[in-house]
């Protein structure tokens, strides 16, 4: 289920702490989660948003939400309202630019300086293959996340000192199986719709927890699909020449998008692209799943897309939908961490 790898990119005092870590580090959005010192369970989202360059500022500016850092000698700027660097491309998980969005998401909450022992994920489509773990995509991953990465206005960075890879989707399972002290019973197979920005993967989960491969597929829709669909739809019903990444989360958790120094109602346009990708994924759905659908224990519906399509649940009487499902791939690899083990 999962590979392990020591990083001795840092040194560390024999007698600082060390915490478990969960990221999802996502293309549209990295999620952490992890346990503070009373032992409750933290999250943490921030936005997959980076440009390569220096922009002229620091780290921990504007209450700590911009960044400035540099790995394998390029330097990359992470701050609010900035137009992104797309992540829409292969092999983005194991990129300079995911390495730098994870370590601020990590800084963020409350990491710089101390010592982590990371779990990451992959998705399914990347971690498998025919069948068996993919282990040259799993130790490039291992490899990528080695790199430092020195943030710019001299504060410690983020000590790796372990790093373990995890299959997205079934760790979602573990999330909702497994409460952090015992398993949940499993009567039959459960199907996960794991909703990403760029990705969705589609598994069915035996009841040992182990993969059904035989219904494991990936297909490239997501989050950010309705993003580009809506940005189409309002170039053209607003003429207008452009909208930034920021303008257009703001338009889909509001209604409303700023054009020309006023709040501009998109709720048609926001609800048209939704319905548009919606229905896609639910045939992809019925097209992995197929006639054994019904035999389902439950359709888990996890990721942050799980809150934006919310007509896909309502179409299948079998659908869970979790508390907070946009954490539920880092919750379990936080979880995962501690099943598997890890000292």
């Amino acid at each position: 289920m999962s590979r392990k790898n020591e990083i001795a990119t840092h040194d560390r005092d024999p007698g600082d702490a060390v915490t478990d870590v969960g990221l999802d580090d996502g293309y549209a959005a990295v999620k952490l989660a992890w346990f503070d010192k009373a032992g409750a369970m933290r999250t943490l989202s921030v936005p997959s948003r980076a440009r390569e360059g220096s922009l002229g500022i620091g780290a921990f500016k504007d209450e700590g939400m911009v960044g400035g850092y540099e790995t394998e000698g390029r330097r990359f700027t992470v701050a609010p309202g900035i137009e992104g660097s797309n992540t829409r491309f292969p092999d983005y998980n194991m990129s300079a630019l995911a390495r730098v969005l994870s370590h601020h998401a990590l800084i963020l909450a409350g990491f710089a300086g101390k010592s982590v022992r990371l779990g990451s994920g992959l998705p399914l489509d990347r971690y498998f293959r025919d069948g068996k773990r993919n282990e040259d995509r799993i130790n490039r991953k291992i490899e990528s996340f080695a790199h430092p990465v020195r943030i710019l206005s001299g504060e410690e960075p983020v000590r790796i000192v372990r790093h373990e890879v995890f299959a997205q989707g079934l760790a979602a399972a573990v999330d909702w199986f497994y409460d952090g002290k015992t398993l949940k019973s499993q009567e039959g197979p459960v199907g996960i719709v794991d909703i990403g920005g760029q990705t969705t993967d589609l598994s069915v989960i035996l009841p040992t927890l182990k993969t059904d491969h035989k219904h494991v597929s990936t297909c490239e829709l997501g989050v950010l699909d309705v993003h580009e669909v809506l940005k189409r739809r309002i170039l053209s019903v607003h003429k207008v020449d452009d909208i930034p990444a920021d303008a257009l989360d703001r338009a889909m958790a509001t209604g409303n998008i700023r054009l020309w120094g006023k709040d501009v109602p998109v709720h048609r346009e926001c609800e048209e692209a939704v319905r548009e990708v919606e229905s896609q994924l639910e045939n992809r759905i019925r097209a992995v799943f197929g006639k054994g659908i019904s035999s389902l224990e439950g359709l888990l519906f996890v990721g942050g897309g799980a809150l934006v399509f919310r007509g896909l649940p309502a179409a299948f009487p079998n659908a869970v939908l979790p508390e907070q499902p946009e954490f539920a791939n880092a919750r379990g690899i936080l979880k995962s961490l501690a099943l598997s083990g890890v000292q």
